[in-house]
């Protein structure tokens, strides 16, 4: 089993360790599978926690995303920020339905780092193929409460990484390229160079944290 995938560097687990604490950690020579059992269930929050604060920047970026979208439906949304904010805890992280949704607004949030640097692995690229779906596809999601997709702005939010070898967006790219429904998927790298938006598109927005 000499998977790269199974190797853990101890140089980069140190460096991430030491950008959390107050004082330099040093690992031991010698750790046993025990420790990095508790250490992963120390670590498990982590992606709940960064999709919450993903999300609340989404919320928070959205007067730039649809500033030249003329829809009258949209002023509570435009406006009342600290109200979308509000109903965004109402929403489980761990639950089966949108990460979030106020109408008009629709949206699923992924904090995914691809597995293969500018490629999603497998499992991931099916998860993102079913949540793509879930925003175009009527019923797809969710058929005993199905949310009347027409009637939304659909967004996918994905977290913008680009570090070392890592590049989410070229991860997006390819995607998008090889999906059933590209035609209907428009990739959003800067909020801040939106144009009209149409319900009848699915928006990939890239956003940093």
């Amino acid at each position: 089993m000499g998977y790269n995938n199974a190797k853990i560097y101890k140089s980069t687990l140190e460096a991430a360790l030491n950008n959390v604490t107050k004082n330099k950690v040093e690992l031991k020579s010698q750790i046993s599978l025990n420790s990095w059992l508790e250490l992963k269930k120390a670590l498990n929050p982590i992606n709940n926690y960064i999709t919450e604060k993903l999300t609340r920047k989404f919320i928070k970026s959205l007067p730039n995303l649809l500033k030249k979208t003329k829809d009258p439906s949209l002023g509570d949304v435009r406006k009342n920020i600290k109200k979308l904010l509000k109903a965004n805890e109402l929403i489980n992280t761990n639950a089966n339905g949108y990460d979030f949704f106020y109408s008009p607004i629709i949206a699923e949030v992924k904090a995914n780092i691809p597995y293969d640097n500018t490629r999603y692995g497998s499992s991931q690229k099916s998860g993102l193929t079913k949540d793509i779906a879930g925003l175009l596809v009527p019923g797809s999601k969710d058929k005993k409460n199905e949310i009347k997709l027409k009637n939304n702005y659909k967004f996918l939010v994905v977290l913008d990484y680009n570090r070392d070898k890592c590049n989410t967006l070229e991860a997006v790219k390819d995607l998008k390229n090889k999906s059933n429904y590209s035609k209907k998927i428009e990739i959003i790298e800067d909020i801040k160079k939106t144009q009209q938006l149409n319900k009848k598109m699915l928006y990939i927005v890239m956003l940093g944290l």
